[in-house]
């Protein structure tokens, strides 16, 4: 799975912050109440709003947070965001050619299931890119649990409590997002993970444990 998307997929996409603008604007915020609840300053979400910086993806993950979307919201640029309730029995297909990727500093973010509301997980593929270490977009750190797996490439987790851990395609890291880490992209090229993030205070019931146990119990045991 070298290939996760075309080039030249970025190309088309809307920009990030007359979107930003909309959504603090239909829950009736300023840019001070929106600081507040992000973090960030006045003067960077004002430069958001104004295209005149593209903000990292810990920034990004503020604004998700502060705003109270989800960050596929986001970066989904080609629909609008509403407030629909979510119903039962639901489900999406997401095909390659139709992902659009956001490019942060660090990271290009492809939302899947973009069209799918008040999802309990948020699916991302990102791409990793080479040369852009720890320092260059520090350590993230928020709400709820994520699981990544490598798509091609290969990555080093970096986190605040462990030692970094090399992936290989095919490997996968489940974590505590509330850990600062990041990924960094090894070996001179990029690198596609697939990031399936669950926000905080998302806990699985009773029948996706039995479910999950279910499946557990079917694998086949090492001699």
């Amino acid at each position: 799975m070298s290939n996760v998307r075309p080039d030249n997929q970025l190309a088309g996409d809307p920009t990030l912050g007359p979107r930003v603008r909309r959504l603090r604007k239909s829950l009736g915020m300023t840019l001070a109440e929106v600081s507040q609840a992000t973090g960030l300053s006045i003067s960077a979400l004002s430069k958001i709003e104004n295209d005149q910086v593209s903000p990292t993806f810990t920034n990004l993950m503020r604004l998700a947070e502060g705003l109270k979307i989800q960050l596929s919201d986001l970066v989904a640029l080609d629909r609008e965001v509403s407030g629909e309730a979510s119903v039962s029995a639901r489900m999406t297909v997401s095909r390659s050619r139709d992902v659009k990727f956001r490019s942060t500093p660090k990271y290009d973010i492809g939302a899947l299931a973009a069209d799918l509301l008040n999802k309990r997980m948020t699916p991302l593929i990102e791409r990793v890119r080479f040369g852009d270490g720890v320092a260059s977009d520090g350590m993230l750190s928020h709400g709820g649990e994520e699981f990544v797996y490598v798509l091609s490439g290969a990555v080093e987790v970096h986190t605040a409590h462990y030692q970094p851990v090399r992936l290989e395609e095919g490997d996968s890291v489940y974590l505590d997002s509330t850990m600062a880490h990041t990924y960094v992209a090894v070996d001179g090229k990029d690198s596609d993970i697939l990031t399936i993030w669950l926000a905080a205070g998302t806990e699985a019931g009773a029948d996706g444990m039995e479910m999950a146990e279910e499946m557990l119990s079917q694998l086949p045991t090492s001699a």
